[in-house]
């Protein structure tokens, strides 16, 4: 099921194609929005296992995080309470403790997403918008008198999707 319905699309984004289509172009866009940026959960409660490559002093996780529940270095179960790590959860982030430590070299994290949804609809109804105002022109001009320059379509549409993402430095 979508994150948006046609009638809420509709709402916000004027256009003159019927729902069938204005649903394909949905549907297009989710799709596109969930290959890059990962699936939606539907609920607070959703766990997520990642297998990550320690190394360093911290491991980033692909989404804002709400809580963990297991992290496993190797085959040793660490634990918050004996301060193995540190969660810093609106960056995604565990730190391995104590200061200085590095993680082991694999690493496996039971974690819950924040619930990001919204973010997501908002997105979503941009990409949709995009999708709608893309015209095949670059640029035109006639006479001197009217000219026309698109943006960069890919770019705009970059711009959205990193929205939703965290860029590891």
């Amino acid at each position: 099921m979508s994150l948006i319905t046609v009638a809420e699309l509709r709402d916000l984004v004027p256009t003159g194609l019927n729902d069938v289509r204005l649903q394909a172009i949905i549907d297009r866009e989710e799709a596109i929005m969930v290959q890059r940026c990962g699936a939606h959960y539907a609920d607070a409660n959703t766990r997520i296992t990642t297998v990550l490559p320690g190394g360093g002093m911290n491991l980033y996780l692909p989404r804002r995080l709400t809580s963990v529940y297991r992290v496993t270095e190797n085959t040793t179960v660490l634990s918050q309470a004996n301060e193995d790590f540190r969660v810093w959860a609106d960056e995604g982030r565990l730190e391995r403790l104590p200061a200085g430590s590095v993680w082991g070299a694999m690493v496996t994290v039971l974690w819950v997403p924040i619930d990001d949804r919204e973010h997501r609809k908002a997105v979503l109804v941009e990409l949709v918008r995009l999708s709608l105002e893309r015209t095949a022109m670059h640029s035109e001009s006639i006479a001197g008198e009217y000219s026309f320059t698109a943006p960069d379509w890919e770019l705009a549409r970059a711009q959205l999707l990193r929205q939703l993402m965290f860029q590891v430095i």
